[in-house]
């Protein structure tokens, strides 16, 4: 009787934590190398060319001088075409950078691991909840503290050596970038602080859902109603931060933007990975010249940490007191 209640008072269950990732390695495996793979082939196929170059008004101005041309003929022309003197102003002051890190770790680099916290925390609880198989897990020593801290503890374990895996892909690939742009004669234009924070932030934001998805599944007993909310905020967060991006400064200031659309942003997680106070902190950290130092990114990934706990709290708090249909 002694052992037996020591069982129950483990924090957690290692066979059942073994049993969840024998259930769950293969979709692991899949969704780190896919996501390892997207991160390698941008930075190795696009960011080893110099596909963008930044507008420089000093060789604009010299070439005016050279040509003899004028400034007023040549700003009535840009007007016609809705370039105005302060819209260049700004595109010659854009960090591409920055853009190129909004399109990986807000999409690119964040639809598979969103895809994983999805299937994987409605797994862990409601789907067995669902199956009946639930029933089995409790009729064992194990108790249902013991149930919720070991699959909360297997989603954060999973997730942390999934970024392991695209942190090193990140900064494996980058050094190989750097390489073929130094070959090429560009610039290694390369910052390893600003990719391990910017891998940090896009965890974060993947946990904050993951926590949402996890307490979902562990709040209610269906598994249709588990995905439908936990499903349904990583689907919603995800288009609305596309659909965010054509209201940001940078998409609008090029005229591809409506400002308008900004207004999405603030209805997707993904809009807490700052990519611009990243970089700007990243940059004074490694010495560079007329860098703005950020710290926002700082609370901002303290918020998505903050979202995913307290979902996972309340979502386990109505696990341990609810009805189940064993």
């Amino acid at each position: 009787m002694v052992a037996q209640q020591r069982k129950k008072n483990n924090f957690i269950s290692k066979p059942l934590f073994l049993q969840t990732l024998k259930a769950n390695w293969l979709l692991w495996l899949l969704i780190a190398a896919g996501s390892a793979t997207i991160f390698f082939v941008i930075n190795v196929v696009v960011c080893s060319r110099d596909i963008f170059a930044n507008v420089d008004m000093d060789k604009v101005t010299v070439y005016v001088v050279d040509e003899d041309l004028n400034w007023l003929q040549i700003l009535g022309l840009l007007e016609q075409m809705g370039f105005s003197l302060s819209r260049i102003e700004i595109m010659s002051r854009i960090d591409l950078n920055s853009i190129i890190s909004d399109l990986v770790y807000k999409i690119a680099g964040t639809i598979l691991p969103m895809i994983y916290v999805m299937i994987t925390a409605n797994s862990l609880i409601a789907s067995q909840v669902s199956s009946g198989s639930m029933a089995y897990v409790l009729s064992t020593p194990t108790n249902r503290k013991t149930v919720i801290r070991t699959g909360f503890i297997y989603l954060l374990v999973s997730l942390v050596a999934m970024y392991l895996v695209i942190a090193l892909t990140a900064l494996g690939s980058e050094t190989i970038a750097g390489a073929i742009r130094r070959s090429n004669g560009g610039g290694a234009n390369m910052n390893p602080i600003r990719t391990l924070l910017l891998c940090l932030a896009s965890f974060a934001a993947i946990f904050s859902l993951g926590g949402i998805s996890f307490g979902a599944s562990a709040f209610f007993n269906k598994s249709n109603y588990s995905i439908a909310v936990g499903g349904g905020a990583c689907v919603i967060s995800f288009l609305c931060c596309i659909l965010g991006l054509f209201g940001s400064k940078v998409f609008v200031s090029v005229g591809i933007g409506v400002e308008a659309m900004n207004i999405f942003n603030y209805a997707s997680i993904f809009t807490l990975i700052d990519t611009d106070s990243i970089s700007g902190f990243a940059k004074t950290m490694m010495g560079v010249e007329d860098a703005i130092m950020s710290y926002n990114w700082i609370w901002e990934i303290g918020i998505l940490f903050a979202i995913g706990i307290a979902f996972s709290i309340v979502g386990s708090v109505k696990f341990l007191k609810k009805d189940l249909p064993l």
